[in-house]
């Protein structure tokens, strides 16, 4: 396995950690490759709960890697494509995760490092991170991060962003919603880890039925089909034993089973 994506589990918390900091965490085809792996053992392992996404050195990522980028031109078209691929399947698995997810964000996140960072379900930034979709003014497009960007700041200021192409501070990415909690570099990982243990208080069946339906409501249009849909989940949920370990226990006035004291 490479060592420029490292994985640590402790406490129901996976975190997966990009490695390659000369390189200022961007992403080859090996790093996608890895990180889609060691993704896919997380997303089965039953001990995990929460997956955090964080980096070592001074940049969280700067997307795709330029030198790698660079050699698509001597590539066939299906090559091309295909390393387009592997970077947006980076992006997808993480949405896709059964399991909640943080992006803690020490250092700058620039164009598909936005879209690894805004794929995750929350963002815990420094206060001395920096963010942009820089993209556009190197000659390329930041497609990848385009879905979750629009998700997060709806689709006006993500036109503005895109074309823009400048950077911006933590405080300005948590005002238009890019960034959800700010931390101090030294507060970072401390406050990463409270959002942890508060997403493990939540039934682990509840929180993986609610990453698919909201998915699947947001595609639909509001219709009888969608009252269908909310209404046959819930009560297929009302009849799982999470729910009936959590009821149980608020009637008894303990903890449920999947809290660890």
């Amino acid at each position: 396995m490479s060592d420029s994506v490292l994985l640590t589990i402790a406490n129901q918390v996976a975190t997966v950690t990009l490695n390659r900091v000369r390189a200022h965490n961007s992403f080859d085809l090996p790093t996608c490759e890895a990180f889609l792996a060691i993704l896919g053992g997380v997303a089965r392992d039953d001990g995990v709960r929460v997956v955090v996404i964080a980096a070592n050195g001074p940049s969280f990522s700067a997307g795709g890697d330029f030198n790698w980028v660079l050699t698509w031109p001597g590539q066939t078209p299906q090559q091309n494509k295909d390393g387009a691929l592997a970077m947006t399947r980076v992006v997808q698995a993480i949405y896709d995760l059964p399991k909640p997810s943080i992006a803690s964000v020490q250092g700058a996140a620039v164009g598909g490092g936005i879209g690894v960072m805004l794929a995750c379900d929350y963002v815990v930034a420094s206060d001395r991170a920096r963010f942009g979709l820089t993209s556009a003014r190197n000659g390329l497009l930041a497609g990848i991060a385009i879905p979750v960007l629009i998700q997060a700041v709806g689709p006006r200021r993500a036109r503005q962003l895109l074309i823009h192409g400048g950077m911006f501070d933590a405080a300005e990415a948590q005002r238009i919603g890019m960034v959800d909690r700010i931390a101090t570099p030294e507060t970072l990982e401390a406050e990463t880890l409270k959002l942890t243990r508060e997403l493990t208080l939540a039934a682990p069946s509840v929180q993986a039925l609610i990453k698919r339906l909201i998915t699947a409501i947001d595609a639909a249009p509001n219709d009888a089909d969608m009252v269908e849909l909310v209404a046959t989940n819930v009560a297929e949920q009302c009849l799982t034993p999470d729910a009936g370990e959590g009821m149980s226990a608020f009637l008894a006035k303990r903890k449920p089973g999947w809290v660890r004291t």
